[in-house]
């Protein structure tokens, strides 16, 4: 679902879309970027990430792994 949204939010090709993609430096998302991801991760999951968990993400890895931890009962 991470990457999906990655995908069609930022229209990226999947095979970018590795664990260890830098969001910033392999991906050139900025801080609006995050913002929008963040917003639609919340609408896809009913989850908000906080401003501290979203400066701490770095990967593609460190999204998903947020998002799991969020998701997990």
């Amino acid at each position: 679902m991470v990457r999906r949204v990655l995908r069609t939010e930022f229209e990226l090709e999947p095979d970018a879309l590795a664990e260890d993609a830098h969001l910033i430096d392999d991906l050139e998302l900025d801080s609006v970027d995050a913002v929008a991801l963040a917003v639609r991760l919340e609408e896809e999951t009913g989850i908000a990430l906080e401003e501290e968990a979203l400066k701490a993400l770095r990967t593609v890895g460190d999204v998903v792994g947020a998002v799991h931890e969020r998701l997990a009962p």
